[in-house]
């Protein structure tokens, strides 16, 4: 049996032909172009964590179906420089293969770890010493033992819409609470990114997926998370261990450290972090909701009808506004269901800001915006009971916005994905605009009911964890739900009383 799996990304193409040997199988899977070897994997559109996650159901196949036991599965992309550090080698008297995988294989049969992964210019290192320990690692090239599979991965696509760096923070994470001596950084072997190529996606709010990971913890791990510095590279004390038993930890284990409920074990649990069939259309019927003040709509309202809604094949519209002196406004849009309610409290069931929960915004003021969503899309549903239709899709709006250039091509999309506004995204995903498959856009429109509970776990977990905003509560309701985030270049300025408030050029 080949002790070794190489599970690679690329563009195109297989980029390292320096890797083949008889001890490891490679399985490629190309995410621009196909390769020119059909039994290699393609998967156009997906993010870098779908990806490693579609390799890795690929690998796991294999041992289930062919008989392999790959005793390492090692991730890497197509993009790296990796090379052997002869001068430490040299001082150390380590031998080398001349080849720098080889001698990373040579480095992982020695010591067995349950994570290996290679010297990179920022991760931590001490002078003159074969291996260390490290808290914060980047995914350059990482070999996960197989008996560490069930725990570390796959991984974790749900801050997918926000940041492709959050699934490896978590993984960092997971490997310091479950295999601190035993995730060692081997520093004879160099790597580096050949054009650093960058993610769509790369915010830094480090706090944000720690505190989530915290919300997944249920036994006394929690105490060792590092919620003050969670992206330090520097680990807890110890030293590199050599294999002593099993990495496995039972289901049992499993079931004492971790809430088998909270969205990261359960939909990794359940595959959900792994390619399903594309929901492409075409798209022909959407249900349009809109809700919010209509104050500003006689100034907005033909950008929105000739840049929005004149762009979708088939449509109805909804609006949700307060009984106001702009209300009769909203029929500028021939709407297919209008509902006009005067503002009323809603209430704060006990909310109090840095007591038992952490907001950025005003309490009273969102509720508003929560229940007018809540209140269009009732009104699109009933509308659609009564009618009989079916909508294809549903994309939530605002009456304050000017679009600046037609927001078209919206029929083809994949709706496995929920859409949101590739800018002003924060600390979460931007929540002005959203077009979803109708399953998807009701939890989305619902977000009223979850808020209270999502508010008061997120400070109970951590009281210094960041302040909650629209945007943050947005990209965690949908995370709680599973339903997967993709940004579209979806461009709008706000209408004010005094102008327009100029949030993108073009």
């Amino acid at each position: 049996m080949k002790p070794f799996v190489y599970l690679i990304q690329a563009e195109s193409r297989m980029p390292y032909p320096d890797l083949p040997d008889a001890n490891n199988d490679i399985i490629l899977l190309t995410w621009g172009t196909r390769s020119d070897d059909g039994d290699d994997l393609f998967y156009p559109g997906s993010s870098w964590n779908e990806g490693r996650n579609r390799l890795l159901a690929e690998a796991r196949r294999r041992v289930r179906e062919c008989g392999e036991n790959y005793l390492y599965f090692i991730f890497l992309d197509d993009d790296i420089t990796i090379k052997e550090d002869t001068d430490l080698a040299k001082r150390l008297d380590i031998p080398l293969t001349g080849n720098p995988f080889r001698t990373f294989e040579s480095c992982l049969s020695k010591w067995k770890p349950a994570v290996g992964y290679t010297r990179y210019s920022w991760q931590y290192t001490e002078p003159d010493q074969e291996v260390n320990l490290g808290h914060n690692f980047d995914a350059i090239l990482n070999a996960f033992h197989r008996e560490t599979l069930s725990v570390l991965l796959p991984y974790y696509t749900g801050f997918d819409g926000e940041s492709w760096l959050y699934s490896q923070h978590l993984i960092n994470h997971l490997c310091t609470l479950l295999y601190h001596p035993h995730r060692i950084q081997f520093n004879v072997i160099l790597t580096r990114n050949n054009s650093r190529r960058t993610y769509s996606q790369r915010k830094r709010y480090w706090r944000i997926p720690t505190t989530f990971l915290a919300n997944a913890i249920r036994s006394s791990l929690v105490s060792r998370l590092n919620l003050i510095a969670p992206n330090t590279a520097v680990p807890d004390f110890g030293q590199p261990l050599k294999k002593q038993h099993s990495y496995t930890i039972s289901e049992t284990d499993q079931h004492i450290h971790f809430d088998f409920r909270h969205p990261f074990v359960y939909y990794r649990q359940n595959g959900l972090n792994v390619s399903r069939k594309p929901l492409t259309g075409p798209h022909r019927r959407f249900a349009v909701c809109m809700s919010g003040s209509c104050r500003g709509l006689s100034k907005t309202w033909k950008n929105i009808r000739e840049n929005l809604l004149k762009q979708l094949p088939e449509y109805d519209l909804f609006i949700a506004t307060p009984d106001d002196s702009h209300a009769d406004q909203a029929n500028l849009l021939n709407p297919a269901g209008l509902y006009i309610e005067p503002d009323h409290a809603i209430d704060e069931t006990g909310l109090v800001n840095r007591k038992n929960c952490l907001l950025k915004t005003g309490v009273q003021k969102y509720l508003q915006q929560l229940n007018g969503l809540k209140q269009v899309m009732q009104l699109q549903k009933d509308h659609a009971r009564k009618t009989g239709k079916v909508y294809d899709a549903v994309i939530r709006c605002r009456p304050d916005v000017m679009y600046v250039r037609p927001v078209n091509n919206l029929g083809g999309l994949d709706l496995q994905y929920l859409y949101c506004p590739d800018f002003h995204q924060f600390d979460g995903v931007n929540d002005r605009f959203a077009l979803g498959k109708p399953v998807d856009m009701d939890v989305y429109m619902n977000k009223l009911d979850e808020f209270h509970e999502y508010v008061t776990d997120w400070y109970r977990i951590n009281a210094n964890a960041p302040l909650v905003s629209a945007e943050m509560f947005t990209a965690g309701h949908l995370r709680n739900h599973g339903i997967s985030i993709r940004t579209l270049p979806v461009h709008f300025n706000r209408v004010r009383d005094h102008g327009v408030k100029h949030d993108v050029s073009e």
